[in-house]
């Protein structure tokens, strides 16, 4: 089921989506503080609203190319996790009725690949991602 109302991002040369009920806010990038032990695609903690909240090179985590201009975070419902993601930039929001087509994703991550004005975007499942966040986090190396 699409969402009804899709926030539409870039990120290594690809369009993505999400459902924009999921963010919570867009920001740009604030000042991270790395956390020992974490894998690379962690960039660190920052503090949302008063929140330590993890920040994750989405592109990175994926396995896209990660440019290091500064980009943008989108920060999710704290319903869901703290947890902020690095995107290159935020293109648009759009309706679900703008969708003209579906295909099913191909991986746990990606929902569907849907149709928009602004071409094939790739709908993520954000459950699936913080779900796959934490048990990495979880496999990780502890360090004392």
């Amino acid at each position: 089921m699409i969402p009804e109302r899709l926030i539409l991002f870039t990120l290594g040369g690809e369009e993505f989506a999400c459902s924009l009920q999921q963010i919570g806010e867009v920001m740009e990038p604030l000042q991270s503080y790395p956390f020992a032990g974490a894998p690379a695609h962690y960039l660190g903690l920052i503090n949302f609203h008063g929140n330590l909240t993890a920040l994750v090179d989405l592109a990175l985590y994926l396995g896209l190319k990660s440019r290091p201009i500064p980009g943008k975070l989108l920060v999710l419902d704290p319903r869901l996790a703290h947890l902020a993601l690095k995107v290159d930039g935020v293109s648009a929001i759009i309706a679900s009725d703008l969708v003209t087509g579906e295909e099913p994703g191909e991986d746990p991550l990606t929902e569907a690949y849907l149709e928009t004005p602004s071409g094939r975007v790739r709908l993520l499942q954000l459950e699936a991602l913080i779900d796959e966040l934490e048990n990495g986090l979880k496999q990780a190396p502890a360090r004392i």
